[in-house]
């Protein structure tokens, strides 16, 4: 019985995403290794940007970038027959990324925000171009998700979290727009030819104020991030959830079909749920009735979701008997 070294691991895996996107596979190296230096900037350089450490938001974001390549790498895995668009979604992912983390990095080390920044030309022209490059990034991201829909894959309910975890992810993504959205306010002040800021994550409040720890997600107002967050791991967080049912022998791919599809629809609801809740201007930590219904109609179409996934099954069963 043969068996993979833990030194050769690596090695394997390497080799694997490199066959299937170099450029992809290069990106998350780098992302990790910047990672490493923008957390050494957080404990030398004592600046302070929008009330965290200037060097945060990029450490945040490399190791964001890194995880997400990654995943787009497992995604590409299983469409591996197509071989120059999946060479072709990973360089322009990569790319896109690459120039993101540049924005964010220039405006780290100037001691400035990087995004909704539009207080000079440079930091519009930064900001503008970090708009556009997003832009790109979520365009491919549901060119990918139509692909990945359409392509014939073996086990139905792994096939059922990656397309599902995709769908979340572009859908999580596209909610970037609400905070790139300029407020009312803001608009006023661009017209006076005074704008510092176009948008923001919080919503009825001002960015910078109380937060959660470590993450920073507003205590005081609506805060598009959480389920901004929600919503881009949901690549991560369906697909591990396949790869954990599978590994439950008592279960039948029906009912892991079904539970994958039932944690799909209630993982894309409650992502939904956060952002009505982050668009009423509430924190994640205050729940009204309204909230509190959305969250119990999310509950609900997880289960109908379930039970008509295993009747289905089940009508199919008994009409071949």
């Amino acid at each position: 019985m043969s068996s993979i070294s833990p030194v050769s691991f690596p090695r394997k895996l390497w080799s694997q995403a490199w066959a299937l996107s170099p450029v992809l596979a290069v990106s998350t190296v780098v992302m990790l290794v910047a990672a490493v230096f923008t957390t050494a900037g957080i404990l030398l350089d004592p600046r302070q940007v929008a009330g965290e450490p200037a060097w945060l938001k990029p450490t945040k974001f490399y190791v964001s970038l890194a995880i997400y390549d990654a995943t787009i790498l497992y995604f590409l895995s299983f469409l591996s027959e197509r071989r120059r668009f999946v060479r072709g979604v990973g360089a322009i992912l990569a790319a896109c990324g690459a120039l993101e983390m540049v924005g964010i990095t220039i405006q780290a080390a100037r001691g400035v925000r990087s995004h909704f920044n539009v207080a000079t030309p440079f930091d519009n022209v930064i900001f503008g171009a970090m708009g556009i490059v997003i832009m790109v990034l979520w365009v491919t991201m549901m060119v990918l998700a139509v692909v990945l829909l359409r392509a014939k894959l073996e086990d139905r309910s792994l096939a059922s979290a990656l397309r599902l975890g995709l769908v979340v992810g572009v859908v999580g993504a596209g909610l970037g727009h609400f905070m790139v959205t300029p407020r009312a306010e803001q608009v006023a002040v661009m017209k006076a030819g005074k704008a510092l800021e176009a948008g923001g994550h919080t919503i009825g409040g001002k960015d910078g104020g109380p937060g959660l720890p470590l993450v920073g997600w507003s205590t005081t107002a609506g805060d598009m991030r959480p389920a901004h967050f929600l919503g881009l791991h949901g690549m991560q967080v369906l697909p591990v959830l396949a790869a954990l049912l599978a590994r439950r022998r008592g279960r039948s791919e029906s009912q892991r079909l079904a539970l994958v599809r039932a944690a799909g629809v209630a993982y894309l609801g409650l992502t939904g749920v956060l952002a009505i809740q982050a668009l009423r201007g509430l924190p994640v930590t205050q729940w009204d009735m309204v909230g509190a219904a959305s969250l119990a109609v999310v509950v609900l179409a997880g289960l109908i979701t379930f039970a008509v996934s295993v009747a289905r099954k089940r009508g199919l069963s008994l009409a071949t008997a």
